[in-house]
């Protein structure tokens, strides 16, 4: 690989290194809108807004360059089509402009590559993104054994992955906040995204009496627990818009 050559990456494969696409010009990134419900109300000014606390997805455009060198164009764009619409659902976007970060995207529209002499084709690649875009360093796992302090250095929460290796009625603390756990056989998993809990590929969502997940706040976040833990593991999921 060139290394001044720009390019990204989605599902596993890279625009340069695996289908001959150059990024021509710097990403044009659509933030997403904070969902809110504006109601108007007879004889009131201004509206009544309802708050969602979510936000809609974001959107990322590329306008890229495809080089047929060991395909014909033809077969170029039907490998290209292939790699972004052959399958359905969120996948990791990454590329080399915000190479600190990733999104979750899935594919958008068609792919329309205009042929230049049946060598060089252009396109505009649009990619829908979950609405947050995360850290890799907010990916590295944490292992706790006793009470600890972590420190989410980005300026929105994170709903963190957590395993937690223990047996018995267990309690986890962070900051103001409690979770209780009863009657843990091995371990349990927290996931915080999808608001769940379980072992393996079996939910153990009857084991908690909690409504909210945990969260990490922005800055410092203190974490300890009661109950049988060998030790705690933490995927923290910094995030940011």
């Amino acid at each position: 690989m060139i290394n001044y050559i720009n390019q990204f990456s989605y599902n596993g494969k890279r625009s340069y290194d695996d289908m001959n696409l150059i990024i021509t010009d710097t990403p044009s990134r659509v933030s997403p809108a904070r969902r809110v419900t504006y109601t108007a109300v007879d004889g009131r000014n201004g509206d009544i807004i309802t708050d969602e606390g979510c936000f809609d997805n974001g959107e990322i455009k590329y306008k890229v360059t495809a080089i047929a060198e060991d395909f014909e164009m033809p077969l170029l764009v039907k490998k290209i089509k292939r790699w972004l619409q052959g399958a359905a659902g969120y996948f990791t976007l990454t590329d080399t402009y915000d190479t600190n970060y990733f999104y979750l995207a899935c594919y958008n529209g068609k792919v329309d590559i205009a042929d230049r002499l049946g060598k060089l084709g252009a396109a505009t690649l649009t990619f829908k993104t979950k609405p947050f875009k995360y850290s890799f360093e907010g990916q590295r796992k944490i292992k706790i054994t006793g009470a600890a302090i972590l420190y989410n250095p980005e300026d929105w929460e994170a709903t963190p992955y957590i395993k937690i290796v223990g047996s018995g009625d267990i309690t986890l603390f962070i900051n103001n906040a409690s979770y209780a756990f009863t009657d843990i056989d091995e371990y349990i998993e927290v996931d915080s995204d999808i608001q769940s809990c379980f072992k393996g590929t079996i939910l153990q969502n009857s084991k908690t009496s909690f409504t909210e997940f945990p969260k990490f706040s922005e800055g410092k976040n203190n974490i300890s627990f009661v109950g049988a833990v060998s030790e705690i593991v933490i995927v923290p999921r910094w995030c940011t818009l």
